[in-house]
């Protein structure tokens, strides 16, 4: 008989927790009311970690354009680098003024211009690789 008394009581005292949860209002009873409120605060929450979840997506993107970009950048630096060095019968195509200017300008090296046009070149040629 006491465990049925016991058991009453721990089910009318879970009822009464779970039926005050669920008044959301504050009107004493568990209605629309309620399950509209609850609902208001579920769209809310899942809103918010939406949101949370947009921001980190949109910055993620921006690095990765960002990464992109420097990937494409550093590239194209060394293509010009590539392209931009001098090969031998291209310097042979310079006079032995312009080899020696060249010298100074990108090495700050200075190369006598009475020397051999072949040695120009050679000398011009080990500057840059």
């Amino acid at each position: 008989m006491l465990i049925i008394i016991l058991l009453v009581i721990a089910i009318a005292v879970a009822g009464y927790f779970l039926w005050k949860r669920g008044d959301q209002d504050g009107d004493g009873d568990v209605d629309l009311k309620d399950l509209k409120i609850s609902a208001e605060e579920i769209t809310e929450d899942i809103k918010e970690g939406v949101e949370g979840a947009v921001d980190t997506v949109e910055e993620k993107v921006e690095n990765t354009v960002q990464w992109a970009k420097d990937v494409a950048d550093e590239i194209k630096d060394v293509i010009d680098v590539i392209r931009k060095k001098p090969t031998k019968s291209n310097l042979n195509k310079l006079t032995k003024s312009q080899l020696v200017q060249a010298a100074q300008a990108d090495h700050n090296v200075e190369l006598d211009e009475n020397l051999k046009k072949s040695t120009l070149v050679n000398k011009v040629y080990s500057l840059y690789n």
